[in-house]
Formats: structure tokens, C-alpha cells, sequence
């Protein structure tokens, strides 16, 4: 008995520290201060993708922060969540809702991608460029231009969407989550495929799907974690220990 106390207990220790009202003003905070970041990175965007260009980055760290991408990526986020399904089945629905959340989110940055475009810097030559020349315009596909995806990070929004639904699953482990999704977003900037803004916009728009998602959907997550609660208890009776 006292070890199905402690089980519920810590569980419910968990929940507590997902919702609680510390946790509820960061949650809503963060998107707001990420997207003030990108506004006052805009004058910054051509400098820093300068200096990645120039290929001053180590070797070393180079090859650790590529190797985060596939946590942004929609395949290495459907394989991620297959194998967290698969090993921790009692919670393989929401693992199942927390991939489709992170590639729901990818879809809206796909949204923004066709009404705004912006060329990546990889495909500019940056050394005497205007930030205004970075925009194509509005609805650049519409207008023929299909190399303007650069606005905003779909990598970023996808790590960003993740780490906010792992933070509301396993908070003690939040600030991993979301280091994982700061490198994601960094490696973006390191290999010129984005400006700082454009990740910046994309960190902000994944938190925000993500955590308004996790609000809407929260029987989808609770009814887990009490299935895996009864599951326990039910093993650990005294008429199953009997039988």
C-alpha cells in the first residue's frame, strides 16, 4: 500500500509542477520574450550570418550541434515518438499526441512560409546587403519564387513544439527539453539556413501550438497517466499479489 501511496503521490507531484502557476506565467511569458528577441535580432541578422559564414566555428562543435537536428526534423521526431510509444507503452497515446502536436505546429510554419518569403542566407551574398533585401515579398510562390523559405525556422518550430509537450510530460526534465530545442534552433543559424529572427519567430510559434494544444487537449495526457496509476495499483493489490 505504501508504495502505491508513493507512486499516486510523486505522479501527482509531477502534475503539480507542470501546472502550477510559476510554471503557467513562464509558459506564456517565454513566447512573448522570444518574440521580442527576434524583433531587436533584425538588425543583427546579417552580422551574425556573416560571421557563420566565414567558417570560424570549430570543427568539433560544428559536428555535436548538427547532430541535434533530428530533434526538429519530422521524420527523427515520427521515429523519436515510435520509440518512446513502444517503450514506455502505458503512455504510447501521448507520445502519439505529442508528435502530432510538434508536426502540427511545422504545418503553420509552412503557413507563414508561403505568405512571407525570405531568401536564407546561405543562398545570399551577404557581404554588402540590406536587411529589406533579405524579403521577397508577400506570397512569394504565388509570384514564382520557391527559394524563399527562410521565415520562420521549421526546424526550430518543431523542436520548440516538442520540448514545450515533454516539459508538460516530464518537468523535472524541462530545462533539458528546452536546451535541446535552443540547440536545434542554433544549429539552424550555424549552418546559414536561418537568420536569428527567423528561429527566434520559429522557438515562439512551437511554444505557443504547443502549449495551447497541451491546454486543449488535456484529457489526452491525464487519462494516461491515470491508466498508468491504476495499472500499478492493480498489480500491486493485495488479491494480485494473493493470486
Amino acid at each position: 500500500m505504501s508504495k502505491i501511496l508513493h507512486i499516486s503521490n510523486k505522479d501527482a507531484g509531477e502534475n503539480h509542477v507542470s501546472n502550477g502557476s510559476g510554471w503557467t506565467y513562464f509558459n506564456w511569458c517565454l513566447p512573448v520574450g522570444l518574440l521580442t528577441c527576434a524583433w531587436l535580432s533584425l538588425s543583427y541578422d546579417i552580422p551574425v550570418s556573416r560571421f557563420f559564414q566565414s567558417g570560424q566555428i570549430p570543427g568539433f562543435l560544428r559536428e555535436i550541434v548538427e547532430n541535434t537536428e533530428p530533434f526538429g526534423h519530422g521524420i527523427g521526431v515520427v521515429i523519436l515518438m515510435m520509440t518512446c510509444a513502444i517503450v514506455h507503452r502505458e503512455r504510447s497515446g501521448s507520445y502519439v499526441y505529442a508528435g502530432a502536436i510538434a508536426l502540427g505546429a511545422g504545418l503553420c510554419t509552412n503557413v507563414l512560409k508561403f505568405g512571407i518569403g525570405r531568401s536564407r542566407p546561405r543562398d545570399l551574398d551577404l557581404a554588402n546587403l540590406n536587411l529589406s533585401e533579405t524579403f521577397s515579398g508577400w506570397f512569394p510562390y504565388l509570384n514564382g519564387v520557391t527559394t524563399s523559405q527562410s521565415f520562420p525556422s521549421g526546424h526550430t518550430t518543431v523542436a520548440w513544439a516538442l520540448a514545450a509537450v515533454f516539459c508538460h510530460l516530464h518537468p523535472h526534465a524541462r530545462m533539458y527539453f528546452i536546451g535541446l530545442a535552443m540547440f536545434v534552433g542554433y544549429g539552424r543559424v550555424q549552418c546559414s539556413a536561418h537568420f536569428p529572427s527567423d528561429v527566434l519567430v520559429g522557438a515562439a510559434l512551437g511554444w505557443t501550438v504547443a502549449s495551447v494544444a497541451v491546454r486543449r487537449l488535456p484529457v489526452a495526457f491525464e487519462n494516461h497517466n491515470q491508466k498508468k496509476t491504476s495499472n500499478i495499483t492493480t498489480q500491486n493489490s493485495p488479491q494480485a499479489q494473493a493470486a
